[in-house]
């Protein structure tokens, strides 16, 4: 437990697209839950419905950006996504591992997930911030 990253929302993390930025807000509360259910030794059972709900608030997220990518044409769309796919495939093998008795699973996805999420957000989300808002812009001049 001693590596194990914090989970905190801070200003660097800002995409400056409100909801977008909410959800972000969500996925940390979530993933602070799922690490704290952990660090204090929970049961198996509540490892497993944290890990569920952050997973699931994850797709819920990955979904609604991806669908405002698509709707905005942006021309990062598929690398991005291969970066959430990268994050799917991540969290259904680790949720996988844990019920299959890997009790360390859930701190090693909270590893990579904090990794994740600071690469990603930094680079990835507010390059396509940039991108919906500028094409918002756009849309709104040409009205």
């Amino acid at each position: 437990m001693v590596g194990m990253q914090p989970f905190k929302w801070t200003k660097a993390h800002t995409v400056f697209l409100p909801q977008v930025d909410a959800e972000h807000r969500n996925l940390f509360r979530l993933a602070k839950q799922l690490r704290e259910a952990v660090a204090s030794g929970a049961q198996a059972p509540r490892i497993q419905h944290e890990m569920q709900s952050l997973l699931e608030a994850i797709e819920e997220h990955f979904a609604h950006e991806e669908q405002l990518m698509k709707a905005a044409r942006c021309e990062s769309y598929e690398w991005h996504k291969q970066q959430h796919n990268t994050l799917r495939r991540k969290g259904r093998r680790m949720r996988a591992a844990f019920a299959a008795g890997d009790k360390d699973a859930p701190e090693d996805f909270l590893a990579f997930l904090a990794h994740w999420f600071r690469d990603h957000m930094s680079l990835t989300d507010r390059m396509m911030g940039a991108q919906l808002r500028s094409s918002d812009r756009f849309a709104t001049k040409v009205s």
